[in-house]
């Protein structure tokens, strides 16, 4: 159990990270949306390791 959890953590974190890094490149920022994507994909990791496995 231990392992899906961090497994959701890490995937959200690179996803949403990831997603937010190409709307900073396309944008012209510099780590903003970077930033706020990686927040985001933890957030959701989070949720997710609640909702499935009820910890």
């Amino acid at each position: 159990m231990g392992m899906v959890a961090l497994s959701y953590l890490i995937a959200g974190l690179l996803v949403w990270g990831g997603i937010g890094w190409l709307v900073d490149h396309f944008v012209g920022t510099r780590g903003i949306f970077a930033g706020i994507g990686s927040i985001l994909g933890i957030g959701g990791g989070v949720y997710l390791i609640v909702r499935r496995l009820g910890a």
